[in-house]
């Protein structure tokens, strides 16, 4: 039996829908030219909270909203996912708790300070502010919402895939990026049950290859990263997470990307397309250009935030 049916998915669609935008399901001209097949871009970075995080921490905290605003929520985070815990703890009235490590990004944090949670400092990556947040869950019975490791936050995950087959279900191909997991499992969850021929293939970037690893390891394995400007997809995968199994058993393929080539994607979408993408979302990008032909038919690439540092930006789109 799944643990995440068709029927969560579609009542995760009802429970959040008037929380969350329905996103843009846009035709590329310039990437359907380049690799001579029909692109499609679902923007995500035009979600609220510029990711598509608010989907599932909506979900986790609807689904449970007595106990949250009774013993409050608590996350790690590397910016997004923390981003939209704080936004919809503050629509919701629950108390909000952020663990951010030293390496989140400045300008992710202070958009996460609009919204009034607890932002403690711990740990020197993502791997060590997880840790942090769940004993202080445990410590101070809060609620943990999980990034990743999470059904409910699954379920609001895959309401993408529900929109994207209600906005065009003759896409065959579907480019997602991956770090721990959540996105790509709930999106391959809705999409290979109403569709088995659907090719799902992950991005993921060669300074955290956790679950390209893991997946060819056939278990969870910790890999050494690097610093990367994907930082939503940075850090390893709890031995615990449902994500790996969901990834087994939906997901085609995971290909990884170099840093530059995420760079350049972020570049060619700015100048070429006129979006503006965070790292994370361009993997999907670097990877259809990479592994072209890995696709078939009409390709959707899910663009799953924009909240770029405004440096970082620049320093890529002044590159030669």
């Amino acid at each position: 039996m799944d643990l995440i049916s068709l029927k969560d998915v579609f009542c995760a669609y009802n429970r959040i829908y008037q929380f969350v935008w329905k996103t843009p399901l846009s035709f590329s001209d310039y990437l359907s030219k380049i690799v001579n097949k029909e692109v499609f871009l679902k923007l995500e970075n035009y979600q609220i909270t510029g990711s598509f995080k608010v989907r599932g921490a909506f979900n986790k905290m609807l689904k449970h909203i007595e106990a949250a605003r009774r013993r409050g929520v608590i996350t790690a985070s590397m910016g997004n996912h923390g981003l939209a815990v704080a936004y919809a703890a503050k629509i919701l009235k629950a108390n909000a708790h952020v663990v951010v490590p030293k390496n989140a990004p400045k300008s992710k944090i202070e958009k996460m300070r609009i919204f009034n949670p607890r932002i403690i400092f711990h740990g020197e990556n993502y791997d060590d502010a997880e840790v942090y947040a769940r004993k202080l869950a445990v410590d101070k019975n809060l609620m943990y919402i999980s990034p990743y490791n999470d059904l409910d936050v699954i379920e609001g995950n895959a309401t993408i895939g529900l929109e994207i087959m209600l906005q065009n279900p003759e896409i065959d191909s579907f480019i997602v990026p991956v770090g721990g997991g959540g996105l790509i499992s709930g999106i391959s969850i809705f999409l290979k049950m109403t569709n088995p021929e659907a090719r799902i293939i992950g991005g993921q970037s060669d300074a955290s290859p956790a679950m390209y690893k893991s997946l060819r390891q056939g278990r969870i394995v910790k890999v050494p990263l690097r610093p990367s400007i994907a930082d939503g997809l940075h850090g390893n995968i709890e031995e615990s997470s449902v994500t790996f199994d969901f990834v087994r058993k939906y997901v085609d393929d995971i290909v990884l990307v170099t840093e530059e080539e995420i760079r350049r994607a972020i570049k060619l979408l700015y100048e070429k397309v006129g979006i503006l993408v965070e790292g994370s979302a361009a993997v999907t990008v670097a990877a259809l250009l990479k592994y072209r032909d890995m696709i078939r038919g009409k390709t959707c690439l899910i663009l799953s935030g924009g909240n770029i540092d405004p440096s970082l930006l620049a320093s890529i789109i002044g590159r030669e």
